[in-house]
């Protein structure tokens, strides 16, 4: 009786392994592996993020600097500062905080370019959704950087002063 119990669990046992193998392979298969997850796994230091299909290559500088020395460290890694210029891009920037993005008006006050030179319309859904609640509102003259949730009660992106020093974004685009 013991032999037969024992016979019956051994060969359950293989059954569910195999069963269990296949279903694992059949995950394996069916995920999609996009250029952006093969070309970004080949830079050191930077991460595939996530957010529904929208993927980013990113590596989070977490030596505190300031917007020109950030923009200068993503230069010499062969990428630029994080361009979050959609709402699902967004989702992936919103948990991170205190760090500079590729936002500014430096060159034209109250224009915000991204890194890659495209203009924020400022008269659009993204600037409410990635905005706290009045900003950008140059409330100072050297206010020309964007931070994402630089203080302890915004939960979005702000105008600050580029001399402040924060942890920083930098973003590999592929093309």
């Amino acid at each position: 009786m013991k032999t037969c119990i024992f016979v019956f669990l051994l060969i359950g046992f293989k059954s569910l392994a195999l069963n269990q193998g296949r279903q694992e392979k059949e995950t394996l298969t069916k995920r999609s592996i996009s250029p952006i997850d093969v070309l970004c796994k080949r830079s050191p230091d930077f991460k595939v993020l996530t957010y529904g299909k929208t993927k980013m290559c990113l590596y989070y500088g977490q030596d505190i600097c300031t917007y020109a020395e950030a923009q200068g460290k993503c230069r010499s890694r062969n990428s630029t500062l994080a361009i979050f210029n959609t709402a699902e891009k967004f989702r992936i920037l919103y948990p991170m905080d205190m760090v500079w993005i590729g936002l500014d008006d430096i060159a034209n006050e109250g224009t915000y370019r991204w890194a890659d030179g495209s203009i924020l319309d400022l008269q659009s859904n993204l600037r409410y959704t990635i905005f706290q609640a009045g900003e950008p509102n140059a409330a100072f003259d050297f206010e020309d950087c964007v931070c994402n949730r630089c203080y302890y009660d915004y939960d979005k992106l702000y105008d600050t002063n580029c001399a402040e020093t924060y942890n920083y974004l930098c973003e590999k685009v592929f093309r």
